[in-house]
């Protein structure tokens, strides 16, 4: 006979192994369940992580969407504003080159009056052509026309000349080319401060600007008023007194602008001073 303990024992053993092959085959039912689910699209816990990868998918798009058109308003405003500087740009270089051709051929004009009026007063315009005078018929009822006595001419014999002829000539014509030489030395040498100026026309001075009786120094803030009304404020980066233009950069966009002296004469931009914040 078998002992009684060893009888429980080993329905224990039987009890335990059928319990955890219970056990096993419910896991893999529930495993099997889930890749089902899975295949399926049920599956709780994917679905739940999915809504919020598509959730976090469409806010990206949103926020790019959002981005790409404020990248688009600031470069169709930046075209708009480059393209609204170079329109005045070449407005501003047409009437800056049209004042400087004015300006040029009103000094060929005077240098041309002037050499005129050198010449009559040097005598080199006397070789006068005699006038070609036409002889009308005469009719039979008029008289015969009474011969003009000749002028004795004058004699020169009480002057002694020292010179030939030609070489008066040569003479002469030295003279009048050495004073067309000096009018032109001083009608294009004069430099522009010993001009004639009004003590409020705009000037630069030592890379400084003088205008509307003040002085504005390079680096110095500044603010720029155009003719149609707008304004901006503006750093004051050259003034150039050879080319008579000045350089202004935007703040904050740092567009630069070149200002000549005629623009600033004619009020197209008033230069105002500005304290920085």
């Amino acid at each position: 006979e078998s002992e009684p303990g060893s009888d429980e024992e080993q329905q224990r053993k039987v009890e335990y192994s059928g319990i955890k092959e219970q056990m096993y085959q419910d896991k893999l039912a529930q495993l099997k369940k889930q890749l089902q689910q899975l295949r399926d699209g049920t599956h709780p816990e994917y679905n739940k992580k999915m809504k919020k990868i598509d959730a976090t998918y469409k806010e990206r798009l949103r926020i790019n969407d959002l981005w790409r058109e404020v990248e688009m308003e600031i470069v169709e405003h930046d075209y708009l504003c480059e393209k609204r500087i170079a329109g005045r740009e070449f407005e501003e270089k047409k009437l800056e080159l049209k004042e400087n051709l004015l300006v040029e051929l009103e000094e060929k004009k005077k240098i041309i009056e002037q050499e005129r009026y050198t010449l009559d007063l040097t005598g080199d315009s006397m070789e006068y052509k005699p006038v070609s005078t036409r002889k009308l018929r005469r009719r039979g009822n008029e008289p015969m026309p009474v011969p003009e006595k000749r002028r004795k001419p004058v004699s020169t014999s009480s002057l002694q000349l020292l010179l030939d002829e030609s070489e008066v000539d040569d003479d002469l014509r030295l003279i009048n080319k050495s004073k067309l030489i000096n009018i032109k030395k001083t009608v294009t040498t004069i430099p522009p401060s010993d001009l004639p100026m009004n003590g409020n026309e705009p000037r630069i001075e030592n890379q400084r600007l003088y205008f509307d009786k003040k002085w504005f120094n390079k680096g110095q803030p500044v603010m720029i008023e155009c003719k149609d009304g707008t304004r901006f404020n503006a750093v004051l980066t050259m003034a150039n007194a050879e080319m008579e233009t000045i350089m202004v950069r935007k703040v904050p966009d740092n567009i630069r602008l070149k200002i000549s002296l005629a623009q600033l004469a004619h009020g197209k931009y008033l230069v105002r001073r500005r304290t920085t914040p």
